[in-house]
């Protein structure tokens, strides 16, 4: 009899065992999720490239435009600014100017809303966090030439991103 419950108890324990390893499997492979500090980021746009820039010098970089509208500023002394689509409006760029000012990159619902994520698809290289940081918004101001440089979250993942390079 004293054999029987030292197996029952054995059994139990063993059955213990074997659910808290399936538990930290499930939260390894499912709840926690393996973002590799160090591994390479996608870069969608090469911001230095493009911010700053006459349509034509963009032009070169992301291929032809198409107009879409025309933008009004005061604050900015922008009467008629030309808004262009690029690369089948993933891209839009207002010139202000005549350089490329307010840049939006769009369709990046494949992208992670995290910091460097965010920063690498730009090409950025420095890791400043943002000044403003909550659920729904990244926003870095004064990120080293650019005015500003916003990021806006959808389910965990970025809408688009907007660079504000020299007008505010």
């Amino acid at each position: 009899m004293e054999n029987a419950t030292f197996k029952r108890k054995w059994y139990n324990w063993r059955m213990l065992v074997i659910a808290v390893i399936l538990l930290a499997i499930f939260v390894k492979f499912y709840v926690l999720k393996d973002h590799d500090e160090n591994a390479p980021v996608v870069v969608e746009m090469e911001l230095s490239k493009v911010a700053f820039r006459s349509q034509q010098e963009v032009e070169a970089v992301l291929g032809k435009g198409e107009l879409l509208s025309y933008f009004r500023d005061d604050r900015a002394n922008c009467e008629k600014c030309p808004k262009m689509s690029y690369k089948e409006g993933k891209v839009e760029i207002i010139y202000m100017n005549e350089i490329a000012d307010r840049i939006m990159i769009n369709k990046l619902t494949d992208y992670n809303f995290e910091d460097r994520v965010i920063l690498g698809l730009l090409d950025l290289k420095e890791n400043i966090k943002p000044t403003i940081d909550n659920q729904e918004l990244k926003q870095w101001d004064n990120y080293q030439k650019y005015s500003q440089i916003s990021a806006f979250n959808r389910d965990g993942k970025i809408e688009y991103i907007l660079i504000k390079a020299k007008t505010m």
